[in-house]
């Protein structure tokens, strides 16, 4: 009976997440706004560009990083957090993991990157840049994960629909310190499902498209953006018939049909940065003037959440 125990026992132990993942140490990548010394142990790091690299041991202690310009000294305390892999055991290993990495240092982690103000006289760390960002090129790569759509199309009831996929490329701008311009070209869609993969369908269904570009002026504040600007695109929606294997397949209620229409609007984005590329944000497009339909004046709109890359291409 202890032998069956302990065969049931012994995967679990080898998949402790922390313990057998984790290295004994987490590098660390220390930006700062002016050229610094960075001190760390015995160890002093020149940084380079405003950057340097510091390899901290894992254990349940802060870790103390000396940041020296010529005219300010500034030791920063960063706290110990448990690791991503130490959490996973939850779903992993259903919690037995932890037991295993509970008295391990490599249980615990720190920040893969801390950002630090030079000129600023308190002792503190950032999770989100400080630098003087003013002259900066972006680029934009958004997926639009999933989309919530309301269209109006020409001589039909309102048209409400969710799904998923889309891409979005733009550039961003910074005209002053935390201050954005941001132009994009999207396309989304309602496929109603949320990854790749091969579907069929029969009898009628609608679908919902735009495509559209749009310009705005953006506020980052901390880890949040914050915009507001137009947009001008091609709003679709279509009802078409599948066919099917089904030998005698449900009578259809009316003709296929595409409609479309273009539409001026506004565009309001918010992001949040996770990390130092990538963002989670919301995108609401509401638009209100279509030029070429004979009910001009009338409310549309895509709701989008989106995941988005930001790459600094030229300072």
């Amino acid at each position: 009976m202890k032998q069956i125990v302990y065969i049931l026992i012994i995967p679990f132990l080898l998949t402790s997440c922390a313990t057998f993942s984790n290295q004994p140490y987490k590098k660390v990548k220390v930006h700062t706004t002016e050229s610094s010394s960075i001190i760390h142990i015995s160890d002093t790091i020149q940084t380079v560009n405003n950057r340097a690299n510091v390899w901290a041991e894992r254990k349940n202690e802060n870790l103390s990083i000396v940041a020296m310009t010529d005219s300010v000294t500034k030791t920063i305390e960063i706290k110990p957090r448990n690791s991503f892999l130490y959490w996973a055991n939850i779903l992993y290993t259903f919690g037995i993991g932890m037991l295993v990495d509970m008295n391990n240092p490599k249980r615990y982690s720190y920040p893969s990157r801390i950002y630090i103000n030079s000129a600023d006289t308190i002792d503190k760390y950032y999770r989100y840049s400080q630098s003087d960002n003013k002259g900066e090129w972006h680029l934009h790569l958004s997926l639009p994960w999933v989309n919530l759509f309301s269209l109006k199309p020409q001589d039909e009831t309102y048209k409400v629909n969710a799904g998923c996929w889309g891409i979005l490329i733009g550039f961003d701008y910074y005209h002053s310190t935390n201050k954005f311009f941001n132009l994009g070209a999207s396309g989304v869609m309602d496929f109603f499902v949320p990854f790749p993969a091969a579907v069929d369908l029969y009898g009628e269904h609608e679908w919902m498209s735009s495509w559209y570009f749009s310009f705005s002026n953006n506020h980052k504040m901390g880890r949040f953006s914050v915009g507001y600007g137009l947009s001008y695109g091609k709003n679709s929606w279509a009802l078409r018939d599948h066919g099917g294997y089904d030998p005698s397949p449900p009578p259809l209620t009316r003709d296929p049909v595409t409609k479309s229409h273009y539409a001026l609007g506004l565009v309001f984005p918010a992001y949040f940065q996770c990390t130092e590329h990538f963002n989670m944000g919301l995108v609401y497009r509401p638009t209100f003037y279509r030029p070429f339909l004979l009910d001009k004046f009338t409310y549309e709109h895509l709701i989008s959440i989106d995941f988005a890359w930001k790459l600094r291409i030229k300072k």
